[in-house]
């Protein structure tokens, strides 16, 4: 399974891209009761960031990971509680807001950095950093950061993590977010024109 290195300036944007992901990540760690402001902040500065950079399809990934956490949230928003009260916007809660449009976002931009030449491997590798960091994630804000989803922690959570305690319907959503926001990548760049992939082969 050969794979295609980006030369330059894409090796230096798979560093910053690595970089900012930790950044936002340790931040959120140690002010996790202002966990909400934390990650607005964070969606504003890498949004200013990208457009900065001039990495305008970077930005339009950004805004399509947003959408697709907003439709999920807003359908589950009434599964959504905290022990703090994080901010709401237009009645979801930030906190599920704004970590699914960043995790989206900034797995899919780190595994961008570096393609396999056959697509459907690009797939299987978003997949599994997905559903790995996913789990991680979870496993650490549950157990180590006390970030509870009140209304949905009488729910029995995955085994040996002991996380993601919610309705199975909820948990096989939480699974399926990741493949379907490549999928909304995929079409919205072909319908955009976006030659990303191709320039990337040359």
């Amino acid at each position: 399974m050969p794979v295609v290195s980006h030369p330059g300036s894409r090796k230096r944007f798979f560093f910053s891209d690595l970089f900012i992901a930790l950044s936002v990540l340790v931040l959120f760690a140690i002010f996790r009761n202002w966990g909400d402001f934390v990650l607005l902040a964070s969606w504003v500065l890498v949004l200013v960031y990208m457009i900065v950079m001039r990495r305008f399809e970077a930005v339009s990934h950004l805004l399509l990971a947003t959408v697709v956490s907003m439709i999920w949230v807003h359908y589950a928003k009434d599964y959504y509680a905290y022990q703090q009260d994080f901010v709401k916007i237009f009645g979801m809660n930030s906190i599920p807001l704004m970590a699914w449009s960043l995790t989206l976002y900034g797995l899919y931009q780190v595994c961008n950095n570096y393609k396999f030449v056959r697509p459907i491997y690009n797939f299987l590798l978003f997949v599994l950093v997905f559903l790995f960091f996913g789990i991680l994630f979870e496993t650490v804000a549950y157990h180590l950061l006390n970030i509870r989803n009140t209304m949905t922690a009488n729910f029995p959570g995955l085994p040996i993590c002991d996380c993601v305690h919610a309705p199975r319907w909820m948990q096989m959503i939480y699974f399926s977010l990741g493949p379907m926001y490549y999928f909304v990548i995929m079409a919205a760049d072909r319908v955009t024109g976006t030659t990303g992939m191709k320039e990337r082969r040359r």
